[in-house]
């Protein structure tokens, strides 16, 4: 048996144990070592990154996307702004800036 707690506590013992009592035996020292540096905020961590993945695999399960999967023509630009690349009144002042960042940075956006 093996057991996770915390995103972050990648600690291993070697494997699997052989039964139960041997895996209880095991769980009792690794937890006796890892339980006195938690704080309050490490168990609030790992309950949010709970209860993230429970919303984000309903929303699947309803057939919904995240925000970030969604096709969006908005665009970011170097100034500040966010703009409609698809509108061109609206991207088109932003395009100095673009190109400006790319020349500088090296980046393609």
């Amino acid at each position: 048996m093996e057991c996770g707690f915390h995103p972050g506590c990648d600690r291993s013992s070697g494997g699997p144990a052989a039964t139960f009592q041997e895996a209880r035996a095991a769980f009792e020292v690794a937890w006796g070592e890892l339980l006195p540096p938690l704080t309050k905020a490490n168990f609030q961590a790992w309950r949010d990154h709970r209860d993230w993945i429970a919303r984000k695999q309903a929303m699947w399960d309803r057939g919904e996307k995240l925000p970030s999967q969604l096709p969006s023509s908005l665009m970011r630009c170097p100034c500040g702004a966010t703009f409609d690349s698809h509108r061109p009144a609206e991207s088109q002042i932003h395009t100095p800036h673009i190109y400006a960042a790319q020349r500088r940075d090296g980046i393609r956006r």
